[in-house]
């Protein structure tokens, strides 16, 4: 299902034009490997060149939260059929999820969600 949902997605966003040029992470052919690379290589040929360069990191595991919380309205407001922002809120909320880097697995966590004062 998960499969058919992320199909759906793609074909709606790229239909309203909605996914940036340089998205890797949610496109067939754009890993995240590939969005490293790049980044690296941007990063080399700005040295190359004498250029300044600026970088700021962000730590999200705090705020992974509040991104569920937050990511069925900015969907439902891209141009996507309701029905399946239901399904992705519920998917999202309320269920177990963990992460693997290689072979190696975080612990399994419960995901909530968590808005902020004043609403979404």
């Amino acid at each position: 299902m998960e499969h058919v949902i992320a199909s759906y997605l793609r074909q709606v966003w790229d239909k309203n034009d909605r996914l940036y040029e340089d998205q890797h992470g949610f496109r067939p052919g754009y890993s995240c490997e590939i969005q490293l690379i790049t980044v690296c290589k941007d990063i080399a040929d700005s040295l190359d060149n004498g250029d300044k360069i600026d970088a700021i990191i962000v730590n999200f595991s705090e705020r992974f939260d509040l991104f569920h919380g937050r990511l069925p309205t900015k969907i439902a407001k891209s141009g996507v059929d309701s029905r399946v922002v239901v399904w992705i809120r519920e998917f999202l909320l309320g269920g177990t999820q963990r992460f693997g880097v290689g072979r190696q697995l975080s612990e399994e966590v419960t995901v909530t969600s968590v808005v902020p004062q004043g609403g979404v």
